[in-house]
């Protein structure tokens, strides 16, 4: 259900799906929810970030930040499990350069913390799963299930993508951001 009571977002994240169709297809799957919403197989590293109408005066200060970060290697190498929802969501390896990453840009922008959670550390994750639903072991199994020889499943990052939303819950890709540029 849409949500109308509130401004609408950006964030910034690394979209995997078009380096790993056959896991992006497989994301759809699990976590229908984001399809409409134009969200795909993705690694967020600022949620949320300025308001659409604000950005533009933050666009060099992200260029310059994401241009001093060399493009990284990682895969998603195994799974794990939300302890108050029961998300399930791939984890990364290795996770540091990812959690550097995600801090400095964190430090760079203490205005939007991190899912709205001032002093959180959230570990680098890629979402497969909305909840754990009524059997959270269930969940856990039907994933297993589904990405069976998908994982490890290895990226090369060379851009960060900001995703704007346009109306409320549908987003789109409004600017990509160079790794080392």
């Amino acid at each position: 259900m849409a949500q109308t009571d509130r401004s609408l977002e950006t964030f910034l994240t690394l979209v995997l799906a078009d380096q790993n169709p056959a896991l992006a297809a497989a994301h759809d799957e699990l976590y229908p929810e984001r399809v409409p919403e134009g969200i795909p197989l993705s690694l967020t590293l600022l949620y949320p970030f300025a308001a659409p109408a604000e950005v533009d005066q933050y666009r060099e200060a992200l260029r310059s930040f994401f241009a001093s970060h060399p493009p990284f290697d990682f895969e998603l190498a195994g799974l794990a499990q939300w302890e108050e929802s029961g998300a399930v969501y791939a984890v990364p390896e290795p996770e540091q350069p990812l959690r550097d990453l995600m801090r400095a840009l964190w430090r760079l922008f203490p205005q939007f913390p991190p899912y709205g959670d001032v002093g959180g550390d959230p570990p680098p994750h890629a979402s497969l799963t909305y909840t754990g639903g009524d059997d959270r072991a269930a969940t856990r199994a039907w994933v297993e299930r589904r990405l069976e020889g998908l994982l490890p499943a290895r990226f090369h990052i060379v851009e960060v993508t900001l995703m704007e939303e346009v109306e409320p819950d549908r987003m789109r890709p409004r600017e990509t951001f160079r790794l080392g540029a």
